[in-house]
C-alpha cells in the first residue's frame, strides 16, 4: 500500500477519535465550531503529506521547451507559464519541474522538441554539440563570483616555477582577499576591490618531489568564501648530457663544471691548451674521442656550450657539424664577450654596449617568471638587441637583455653575455647560481619527443561524473592497457588518427588516482563537484552566449497549442488554515471553556 493512502487513513482514525471526545465532552457549548476545527486541523495536515494537484490549460508552442540549468534564480521562473524541465544537476527542491537525467537522451525522445528557452548559467561543450539543430533563447543568470579564470601547468620538473594565473570576479561590495597556500603556509596573496575584476598571477617553486596540492583561497573578513584546489605533480629533471667546449678553462667554466658534476649531469669538457691540442674530462659520462667534433659526437648529447673565441678557431667542418646539430635539435649556448660578432651562428644576435655604473652590482629578472634573482656582484657592460623572431630570457632592472635566444630548425640557439655568473656562488647565493643554469639548460636542451601523451576531457574531472581519456601512443597501434586504481577499462581506436585511443571513466572517489598506459603511470586528480564552481559556470555562460552567435538556426512560426499542465496547491495555504484551527482549538480549551 502507498504511504499517502496509509496517512490518509491514519489521519481518519485520528479524526473518529477527536469527533468521539468531542461529542461526549461535558461542556457543550461551541461544539459545532470545535468539530469543524478538528476537521479543517486533520484535513490540513494531511494534505502537508498528499499535496492537491489540479490540471491547467496554457497556451504554448508544443514544439518548445522551458530547461532549467545550474544558477536558475527562482524569481526568473515564477511568472513562467509552461511546463518546466531542469538537469539532473539543479537542485528541484523549490522548483516544479520535471528532471532530465541525460539531456541528449530526453532529446532524441522527444523528436518534436525544436526550440529551448535555457535558463540559468547554461550548457556544458558536450550538451551544447547536441542542439545544433535548435532554436534557442538563453536567459542567463547573473556573472558568478569568485575564480572565473585560471591556470597553470600541472607537471613540473624540479627546476621549473609553479605560476598560477587567473581572473577573480568580485560582485559583492567588500574586498576579498585571495590567498595561495601550500605545504602548510601562504606562498603568495593580494586584495580584489568590491565589485571589480582582477588578474592574479601567483609564483613558488615546488621545494618536494611527487605529488601536492595547493589552494587557492578566497576570504572576506573572516568568512572563506572559496578554497580550490590546485594539483601539481613535480618529477625529477631527466639529467641532459652537456658538452662544453672552452677556449680556455676560466673561473666561469670551473664552477659550472664542479656544479654539473654534483648535480648528476653527464658531461664532456674540451678545453685548449695549445693549438690542436686539448685536455678533456668527462664525467658521469663514459669518454669519447672528442678531437675532432662531428654529426656524429654531436648525437650523443642534449646542449652544447661554447664561447664564441672557440666558436670561431675550430675548422669550418666543425662549425658546420655544429650548425647541422642545431638544426637538427641539439640546443646551443654561446657565451660573447666582444661587442663585434666572431661567426655568422653568433653573429645574428646583435649587441651594443652601456656605460658601466661602478660598484653597483647587476640585478637580473627572469623574463617569463619575473623571477627575480638577488644581486650579481658583476660590472655589465655588454647587452643584446632583440627582434621579433627571438625571445629573450634575461634582462637587467632597465630591461637590457643579457640573454637571449632563437630557434634554428628543430634547434634552439642562446646567446649570453654574462661572465662571471660564478660570483653568486662566491656570495653565498647557490640557489640563484642553480636557477639561472637550470633555466637556460632547459631552454636550449634538445626537446624529446613524448611517445606518448594523455589528455583529460574535462579540464576538471569530477566524481560520479564522466571522464573522458585520450592516449596517443604514436610507437605503436596496438590496443593500449588503459587502468585506473586497479580498474580496467575498454579503449576504443580513431578511425581516422590510429594511434589515437580514448576510454570513458566515471570517477568513484576524488583525489589523487593513478592512470596506467601500458606500462607508464599517470596520476590525474579527481575533483570535488564543489571544487571550482564559479570557473566551470562562467565557462557554462560564454560557451553558451557563443553558441548562440554562431548558430544559424531560423525561428519557425508556429501555432499556439493547449497544453495541460498539472500544477500542486501552495503548501503555504494548508499551513495556514492548521495554524488558524489549531489556534481556535487552543484558545476555546484553555480560555474560553474556563470562563
Amino acid at each position: 500500500m502507498e504511504f499517502k493512502y496509509i496517512a490518509i487513513l491514519a489521519a481518519l482514525g485520528l479524526l473518529v477519535f477527536l469527533l468521539y471526545k468531542e461529542v461526549y465532552r461535558a461542556n457543550k457549548a461551541r461544539l459545532i465550531w470545535r468539530i469543524f476545527a478538528n476537521i479543517i486541523a486533520l484535513s490540513c495536515f494531511v494534505f502537508f503529506i498528499v499535496p492537491i494537484k489540479y490540471e491547467t490549460h496554457v497556451k504554448q508552442n508544443p514544439d518548445e521547451i522551458i530547461l532549467l540549468t545550474d544558477g536558475t534564480k527562482l524569481d526568473s521562473i515564477a511568472g513562467l507559464k509552461g511546463k518546466k524541465y531542469a538537469l539532473s544537476s539543479v537542485d528541484l527542491k523549490n522548483i516544479n519541474a520535471t528532471n532530465i537525467p541525460d539531456l541528449s537522451y530526453f532529446l532524441k525522445s522527444n523528436p518534436n522538441i525544436r526550440k529551448l528557452n535555457i535558463y540559468g548559467y547554461g550548457l556544458n561543450a558536450a550538451e551544447l554539440e547536441q542542439l545544433k539543430s535548435y532554436q534557442i533563447t538563453f536567459h542567463p543568470s547573473a556573472n558568478p563570483g569568485g575564480i572565473i579564470a585560471a591556470n597553470w601547468s600541472a607537471n613540473l620538473r624540479t627546476s621549473d616555477i609553479l605560476n598560477i594565473q587567473g581572473t577573480y570576479q568580485n560582485t559583492s561590495n567588500q574586498a576579498v582577499k585571495l590567498v595561495l597556500k601550500g605545504l602548510g603556509k601562504v606562498v603568495d596573496s593580494m586584495t580584489v576591490e568590491a565589485e571589480s575584476n582582477k588578474s592574479f598571477s601567483f609564483k613558488t617553486s615546488p621545494k618536494q618531489i611527487g605529488k601536492a596540492v595547493y589552494e587557492l583561497i578566497a576570504l572576506q573578513k573572516n568568512d572563506t568564501l572559496a578554497k580550490e584546489p590546485v594539483p601539481v605533480q613535480v618529477s625529477d629533471q631527466t639529467p641532459m648530457k652537456v658538452l662544453i667546449l672552452a677556449s680556455f678553462p676560466d673561473f666561469e667554466y670551473k664552477f659550472l663544471k664542479n656544479w654539473l658534476y654534483e648535480n648528476q649531469y653527464p658531461l664532456a669538457f674540451r678545453s685548449q691548451i695549445s693549438k690542436n691540442k686539448f685536455a678533456f674530462d668527462f664525467l658521469n659520462i663514459d669518454s669519447i674521442n672528442l678531437n675532432q667534433i662531428n654529426t656524429p659526437s654531436l648525437k650523443k648529447f642534449d646542449i652544447l656550450i661554447i664561447d664564441e673565441e672557440e666558436l670561431a678557431a675550430i675548422g669550418p667542418n666543425e662549425r658546420s657539424s655544429i650548425n647541422l646539430a642545431v638544426n637538427n635539435g641539439i640546443g646551443l649556448l654561446i657565451r660573447v664577450t666582444n661587442t663585434k660578432a666572431l661567426t655568422t651562428l653568433s653573429g645574428k644576435f646583435g649587441r651594443f654596449e652601456s656605460p658601466v655604473l661602478k660598484g653597483k652590482p647587476l640585478n637580473l629578472t627572469l623574463i617569463e617568471d619575473h623571477h627575480k634573482f638577488n644581486p650579481l656582484p658583476l660590472e655589465q657592460a655588454l647587452f643584446l638587441r632583440t627582434n621579433q623572431t627571438d625571445l629573450p630570457i634575461i634582462s637587467d632592472a632597465s630591461g637590457k637583455v643579457v640573454v637571449n635566444s632563437s630557434i634554428s630548425g628543430y634547434g634552439k640557439v642562446l646567446v649570453s653575455t654574462l661572465s662571471a655568473t660564478y660570483n653568486w656562488l662566491l656570495s653565498g647565493q647557490k640557489t640563484d647560481y642553480a636557477t639561472y643554469w637550470s633555466k637556460l639548460l632547459a631552454n636550449a636542451a634538445r626537446k624529446k619527443n613524448d611517445i606518448q601523451s594523455v589528455n583529460i576531457i574535462p579540464q576538471f574531472p569530477v566524481i560520479h561524473q564522466k571522464v573522458r581519456i585520450i592516449a596517443d601512443l604514436a610507437a605503436s597501434d596496438r590496443v593500449p592497457k588503459l587502468k585506473i586504481d586497479s580498474i580496467l577499462l575498454s579503449p576504443r581506436q580513431n578511425m581516422e588518427l590510429p594511434f589515437q585511443w580514448d576510454a570513458l571513466y566515471w570517477p568513484q572517489k576524488s583525489g589523487w588516482s593513478n592512470l596506467q598506459v601500458n606500462e607508464t603511470i599517470e596520476p590525474i586528480y579527481i575533483y570535488k563537484k564543489t571544487d571550482w564552481e564559479a570557473l566551470k559556470n562562467q565557462q557554462k555562460l560564454d560557451r553558451t552566449y557563443q553558441f548562440i552567435k554562431n548558430l544559424n538556426t531560423t525561428e519557425a512560426k508556429n501555432k499556439l497549442a493547449d497544453t495541460i499542465l498539472t500544477e500542486e496547491v501552495s503548501l503555504w495555504w494548508f499551513f495556514a488554515g492548521f495554524l488558524l484551527a489549531a489556534a481556535f482549538l487552543w484558545y476555546e480549551s484553555r480560555i474560553l471553556a474556563v470562563k
